[in-house]
């Protein structure tokens, strides 16, 4: 976990409660701003263990995770010393309540051996986690929110974020795959798709970037994006490190 003080939790993840989560309208809004997103994630719980000091709403995209996979991991795996407050399912018209006209990527964006790979399901989650009565604030903040999509790591970038204006405070990179690992488009490239739309929102850059994997530690000891070139924070592994914007 990164060192330093809790940021504060927002006060509309503070206040709500497990019927407001039900049953009022979906905080589009509020859970992206501030957010980590974070595609190809799988269930993926080191964002949030290492870096909800400064985070408490992520944004976990994968397309190959279907429903059944997610409730299995949620019961099996979950984040240690929280439990579910509550979730609901989230509608299309609610991610994307004035519409969405995708950016079509280039042919040097497109892996061919991936582009017609068969994909899950789409549907999309909203968790909220409350941290258990018996563990203090050096484990982590009181709650954080988990937005979960099967949904393609580009394209809902650009639903979310780029229909909405707005902007992720941090982008996770994590052993994303490509080639036999199962991306159509190299997430980790400065120059494809994916960090075309991050990097050339209207709305500004993210502040930070996670970014790591498995392998050889020196590789993620350079940051794949030359726009963060602060290192903020590494694992004791050296395999996952946090960069700051220059």
């Amino acid at each position: 976990m990164i060192d330093g003080p809790q940021s504060e939790v927002p006060t509309w993840l503070a206040d709500i409660t497990p019927s407001q989560i039900a049953d009022n309208p979906f905080p589009l809004l509020s859970v992206l701003t501030g957010s980590l997103y974070y595609p190809c994630s799988g269930f993926d719980g080191r964002p949030v263990r290492n870096f909800s000091v400064i985070f408490k709403s992520f944004v976990y995209v994968d397309y190959g995770i279907d429903e059944e996979q997610l409730d299995r991991e949620l019961q099996q795996q979950g984040f240690n010393g929280y439990h579910l407050l509550g979730q609901r399912s989230v509608q299309e018209q609610e991610l994307i309540p004035n519409g969405w006209t995708p950016s079509p990527p280039l042919a040097a964006d497109i892996d061919q051996l991936n582009l017609n790979r068969r994909t899950k399901s789409p549907y999309c989650r909203w968790m909220l986690f409350e941290r258990d009565e018996d563990i203090d604030d050096s484990h982590g903040p009181i709650r954080f929110s988990l937005l979960y999509l099967c949904a393609d790591g580009v394209a809902a970038f650009q639903a979310l974020y780029l229909a909405n204006k707005g902007r992720p405070k941090a982008v996770a990179i994590i052993q994303p795959g490509r080639g036999w690992g199962g991306n159509w488009t190299d997430f980790e490239d400065p120059d494809k798709i994916f960090a075309r739309c991050v990097l050339g929102n209207p709305e500004g850059k993210p502040e930070y970037l996670v970014y790591g994997g498995r392998g050889d530690a020196d590789y993620y000891s350079r940051p794949c994006w030359p726009q963060y070139t602060q290192e903020l924070w590494c694992s004791d592994t050296g395999r996952l490190r946090l960069w700051g914007l220059q």
